[in-house]
């Protein structure tokens, strides 16, 4: 039975854990990998053995986060007793992907989320739907338990907020988000490093990629659904890989009248992962549910059985009888 804990709860289980797994969720994004990172430096500061476990690397564009290249440890290689199993970002426990079988190795896990449509999966799970991101929460936690916050972990937490508000643009964004922005550029911060690495450094497979997904776009006959594709081909065609995919079904969204954003990517199994994204008034968490997958109600996703041509039109229709 799944237990709802509060923000005191969830610092105690942190504090009294000398030894802590953290995982991240497969294709790990800037606040898992944020949230992930700040936790453990922090928690590191305070003596406490914490590793980070994921079953992908981490992408070039957060390689400027420290810990990147120093924290992560193959889930194949972790072995002993943990006293805690932490997630970060992970709506459900299949998000952490083959990693599953090291999740068993901690004594008891603890579910760390602000989506919607998180499945309350742990013994304990510290929930905040208000939160903007992950890194909000991870923040409110390190202090509870009086954590240090240097300008590293700062970096680290800030990058978490910054990559799941869209740079402060999303209506997830709250006074809250920016007083916590506020402090920890207060402890060492600096915005215009953080924007470089993250929105001003494309990698032109990146933007190779992006050109082609622009070919595919399409909008339906009321002007406010778009959707494009990106297929394996194209991914090798260019030398892109799936991180490189990130954030490219925000330019569907970005259509002048349109609500609603898709991105339907072939994965290499051959299934379909589909990005959805709506401006104001489309739940699209609530339409991902129903397609088996979750999410916020701006953002959400979900993966499908392909072909890819069968699964737009799925997806095309089940948007359309929520417009």
């Amino acid at each position: 039975m799944s237990n709802l804990v509060d923000l005191a709860a969830a610092g105690r289980l942190i504090r009294e854990a000398q030894r802590i797994l953290f995982f991240m969720h497969v294709q790990p994004d800037g606040d898992s990998i944020g949230s992930t990172l700040g936790m453990i430096r922090a928690l590191r500061q305070m003596g406490k053995e914490a590793v980070m476990v994921g079953v992908d690397p981490i992408p070039p564009m957060y390689h400027f986060l420290p810990g990147w290249d120093a924290y992560q440890v193959p889930w194949q290689e972790v072995t002993g007793e943990w006293d805690l199993s932490c997630f970060l970002d992970c709506g459900d426990l299949e998000r952490v992907g083959d990693a599953l079988p090291a999740v068993r190795l901690g004594r008891c896990t603890l579910n760390i989320d602000h989506h919607a449509t998180n499945t309350a999966f742990a013994e304990y799970n510290y929930l905040d739907f208000s939160a903007a991101a992950v890194g909000e929460l991870a923040y409110r936690i390190l202090q509870e338990i009086g954590a240090p916050i240097d300008a590293g972990t700062a970096l680290c937490l800030y990058t978490s907020l910054v990559t799941d508000t869209g740079g402060f643009r999303y209506d997830s964004t709250g006074p809250s988000t920016h007083r916590v922005a506020a402090d920890l550029i207060e402890r060492g911060v600096r915005p215009y490093d953080v924007a470089q690495a993250i929105f001003e450094s494309e990698p032109l497979p990146r933007l190779a990629l992006l050109s082609r997904a622009l070919q595919t776009l399409q909008v339906d006959e009321s002007g406010r659904m778009a959707w494009m594709v990106v297929t394996r081909q194209m991914l090798a065609e260019v030398g892109a890989s799936d991180h490189d995919v990130e954030g490219i079904v925000n330019y569907a969204r970005s259509v002048a009248g349109v609500e609603v954003g898709l991105l339907f990517k072939e994965t290499e199994d051959g299934r379909v992962r589909v990005s959805l994204r709506s401006r104001s008034r489309v739940d699209v968490g609530a339409v991902a549910v129903k397609l088996g997958g979750g999410g916020h109600p701006r953002a959400a996703g979900c993966t499908l059985a392909g072909p890819v041509a069968e699964v737009v039109g799925q997806v095309v229709a089940a948007v359309k009888a929520v417009l």
